[in-house]
């Protein structure tokens, strides 16, 4: 018989530096249809970028429009929410104030990710939105920052992020309202000497087809279409010719902020903004070459709940940023791939059944995975102190896709999966802030765990199975007869998992040799 696809909603929120955006769908299986869309342009980045912090006003702004969403997304019983910070909070000294206030207000946990990843979900989101053969570019304006994409239907081989959002461009270089055409003329060389390393890369690379994805851009093509009489090729997909764009910046250029709202309609913040967004889009087509692209209305959010589903459903991430840069740290450290993606597996699967004990997220998990992966890194050095040549290496090894806070909770559990556990007189360690102590404690303590049941680094554990009552945990290991060693191992490193978690653990053989399911989802609410 059978199995009944579960039907569930997720609710996927981008925050962005311009604007906020969440869409709520639901999904059987990997079928969607969105039930509900929201989108506040708080201009979060307003008055910082570079380095600046967050306004006051702005954050207060973000954190009502963040309470509001939420409330509309558990209205709708959503029984996830994801939500993801880019630019502006990515380069916010204050934005652990800012991600604080966000959880205690609109009860929402909020996860900055890197451009690299940002990058990652976007070009998700468009091989689901778009139907395109052979390699694509994939560009995302954002309002601090534009996103080059470029990979083929199963895995993305470059990405970058560049520091020309249209809301930095604005405040920058274009300050007179209209601007002058020198300010202009300024604006666009600053965005070719930016470009300039990326682009050459991508030329080097070469690719198919161009997609633009963004508000920025789909508002260019509404532009470009009406002026030129262009017309959608489908649902949110238009195609908008170079030609087109350079009619539209010098129409934009004469124009005040007012009168840009007034004749094409638009929000008076992106009004202000619009012209910068079409100088970054139209440097970038040309110096690439191209003569046209596609503006696809899918981005970021849906490119996070793509990533949602890809996980439920156990998919590979085969063309993630993070992965790769994991796997190929890896491979130049000549690491024992049948160990270490054992021990993965194993961490995992005691990370999936203990969720109610830890209660961590997906991001925890996967930072757990990669750990594992990269535990023994350090082993191309030396034995001795391999765990924290691993640290190191882990540490300044520049991982694409990963924030730095990201990077160092890797490193530090990856440390301490043997020898002394986590203090706060080790400088790697007190270098984190308090949350991040938590995870490094507890990921590091199922690592453990997970290592001394592959002592030998000959798979024979099969898998784990995982059962609380009261304070004793009882681990049963699927394991052939003969496999004291890896049990003894296992009981000997839980004494820290043990005291993290103030439970009693125990190892025994499984009794049935049935083989089990890798994963065992637990609920969550947000990430």
């Amino acid at each position: 018989m059978a199995r009944e696809k579960t039907i569930r909603r997720i609710a996927a929120i981008d925050i962005g530096t311009n604007s906020i955006h969440m869409v709520i769908v639901e999904c059987e299986g990997r079928s969607c249809r969105i039930i509900d869309r929201q989108k506040e342009m708080v201009q979060l980045g307003l008055g910082s970028l570079g380095g600046q912090p967050l306004q006051t006003a702005a954050m207060d702004r973000a954190v009502e429009a963040l309470s509001r969403m939420t409330e509309l997304a558990r209205n709708h019983g959503a029984g996830r929410i994801v939500a993801v910070a880019t630019s502006a909070v990515r380069e916010a000294p204050n934005r652990a104030e800012f991600i604080r206030r966000a959880n205690r207000q609109a009860g929402l946990r909020i996860r900055v990710i890197s451009g690299e990843e940002e990058a990652d979900l976007i070009f998700r989101a468009v091989r689901d939105a778009v139907d395109f053969e052979g390699s694509a570019l994939g560009i995302d304006i954002g309002g601090g920052s534009v996103e080059l994409i470029l990979g083929t239907r199963t895995q993305i081989y470059f990405a970058a992020s560049e520091p020309l959002g249209c809301l930095r461009l604005t405040q920058a270089w274009l300050r007179k309202d209209p601007p002058t055409r020198a300010e202009v003329q300024a604006c666009q060389k600053h965005i070719r000497r930016t470009l300039r390393k990326s682009v050459s890369e991508i030329r080097d690379l070469g690719f198919d087809s161009c997609i633009g994805t963004s508000g920025t851009i789909m508002a260019l093509a509404d532009i470009a279409a009406g002026r030129d009489g262009g017309q959608a090729i489908a649902a949110g997909l238009h195609r908008v010719e170079v030609t087109a764009l350079e009619e539209t910046i010098e129409t934009l250029r004469t124009m005040s902020v007012a009168e840009r709202a007034e004749a094409f309609g638009l929000d008076q913040k992106r009004a202000a903004t619009i012209l910068a967004g079409a100088l970054v889009l139209h440097q970038t087509l040309r110096l690439l070459k191209v003569e046209q692209l596609r503006a696809c209305s899918a981005a970021l959010r849906e490119g996070i709940v793509a990533r949602v589903l890809d996980r439920s459903s156990r998919r590979a991430r085969d063309g993630s940023v993070r992965e790769g840069a994991v796997r190929e740290l890896a491979r130049r450290s000549r690491y024992g791939k049948a160990h270490a993606d054992h021990v993965a597996m194993l961490a995992t699967r005691i990370f999936d059944q203990t969720t109610p004990l830890h209660g961590l997220g997906d991001e925890e998990r996967e930072i757990l995975e990669h750990a594992a992966v990269l535990h023994e890194i350090g082993l191309h050095i030396s034995w001795k102190r391999h765990h924290k040549h691993s640290y190191y290496l882990i540490r300044h090894a520049g991982l694409k896709g990963f924030t730095n806070e990201q990077v160092a909770v890797l490193a530090n559990v990856a440390r301490y999966y043997r020898k002394s556990t986590p203090h706060e007189k080790h400088a790697n360690f007190s270098e984190l802030d308090e949350t991040q102590r938590s995870v490094v404690k507890k990921l590091s303590s199922i690592l453990r765990i997970a290592e001394g049941l592959d002592r030998a680094h000959k798979q024979s554990v099969r898998d784990v199975s995982v059962r609380k009552r009261g304070k004793f945990m009882r681990f049963e290991i699927a394991a052939p007869a003969g496999s004291d060693v890896e049990l003894e191992s296992a009981h000997k490193r839980s004494k820290y998992f043990s005291k993290i978690f103030s439970v009693r653990p125990s190892f025994v053989p499984e009794k049935s040799s049935e083989p089990r399911s890798r994963r065992t989802d637990a609920p969550s609410t947000s990430e």
